[in-house]
């Protein structure tokens, strides 16, 4: 019974049955990358508000019809895996993949925004996050490493301002900064192939 109060209460990891009887307790798997829902879009969306008052947004959300096109957007990558994506002056569908980062049922860590034209081409970051409870616990790097895994096979590039955490967070996944413009926006990549090595001993 104090077991399974402690459970609820987040106090302990779950245990099997057997650690009562003085078998060693299973570590709890550490949060892993799965698609995200409909029901995880405001997340994003609030996230993307927060980054656009500090500077650091992709999009431009400043009324609430801005606001809605990019629900709107994300509502159809989550359903149809496509990404709308603006091209000579008229709306191209890229692929598209939302994915959050969670443990098991819990609550959503942190999520990113990918989109290619095609399968031949590059994966490109549009956008990630992780929510301001659980920032500060090296969880934007495991985020973009469980992306790494997740794409695996596909070179995954980013562009974004060198303000914020976000840049740090990509080098220790193990983006490698390729170019700075005038105007202080960075462009990163990470090659297709990954060392799973090196993902064991980097510290998850």
């Amino acid at each position: 019974m104090l077991t399974t109060l402690k459970r609820w209460l987040g106090a302990a990891p779950a245990e099997p049955d057997g650690a009562a009887a003085g078998e060693p307790a299973t570590q709890e798997a550490p949060p892993g990358l799965v698609e995200a829902g409909a029901e995880d879009i405001p997340l994003l969306l609030e996230a993307a508000r927060r980054a656009e008052g500090e500077g650091l947004s992709p999009w431009v959300l400043r009324d609430e019809r801005r606001l809605e096109t990019l629900r709107r957007s994300l509502e159809f990558v989550v359903h149809r895996g496509l990404w709308l994506q603006r091209e000579a002056g008229g709306v191209a569908h890229w692929q598209g993949r939302l994915l959050a980062l969670r443990h098991g049922d819990g609550p959503v860590l942190g999520m990113l925004l990918v989109c290619r034209r095609d399968a031949e081409a590059a994966w490109q970051l549009r956008f990630f996050f992780i929510a301001p409870e659980w920032q500060g616990r090296g969880h934007g790097a495991r985020l973009l490493r469980a992306a790494r895994r997740e794409l695996r096979g596909t070179p995954l590039q980013a562009r974004l301002p060198l303000a914020g955490a976000a840049p740090a967070s990509l080098e220790a996944a193990g983006f490698k900064r390729m170019h700075v413009d005038a105007g202080g926006v960075a462009s990163f990549e990470a090659p297709a192939q990954w060392n799973d090595q090196r993902e064991r001993t980097s510290g998850a």
